[in-house]
């Protein structure tokens, strides 16, 4: 009985490193996919600020070419401002975006650590199930040398 479930018990163990294993692969794809997602948004946002940034070149051509007509010196103010709120909008939403990538860091660290726990859960309960076999053995060990006591 005793090496059936010894048996049981490294199939069950080895069952457990794969999944432990699968686990970890998966957590490593998951952060290959997160840093992905991260650098073509990082990337949306530098073409976003090349956009800004040529549209503002721009009117700065354009004020210097219509520099004499106050109407058209107004407009680009105007743009101008208009830029820089932009600019203001853009490191709001890269201040978002930090704050983002700190809770997908502690999102991460949770998952490690419940994964950690689990693995400890399953090891107590393997180390419990050692000691119960360990008991009977002793229990049966002891019965017998009464029996041979009373004989």
């Amino acid at each position: 009985v005793s090496t059936q479930s010894t048996g049981e018990n490294k199939k069950l163990l080895m069952k457990n490193k794969c999944l432990l294993m699968k686990h970890k692969f998966l957590l490593m794809k998951h952060k290959i996919l997160l840093k992905k997602k991260i650098l073509l948004e990082n990337k949306k946002l530098l073409m976003k600020n090349k956009c800004l940034l040529m549209k503002h070149k721009f009117l700065l051509m354009k004020h210097k070419i219509l520099l004499k007509n106050k109407i058209l010196l107004e407009k680009h103010k105007n743009l101008l401002m208009k830029n820089k709120i932009l600019l203001m909008k853009n490191k709001i939403l890269l201040t978002k975006n930090r704050i983002l990538l700190m809770k997908i860091k502690i999102l991460l660290k949770n998952k490690q650590l419940l994964m950690k726990n689990k693995c400890l859960l399953m090891k107590h309960k393997f180390l419990l199930m050692k000691h119960k076999i360990l008991l009977k053995k002793k229990i049966l060990l002891e019965n017998k040398k009464l029996l041979m006591k009373n004989k």
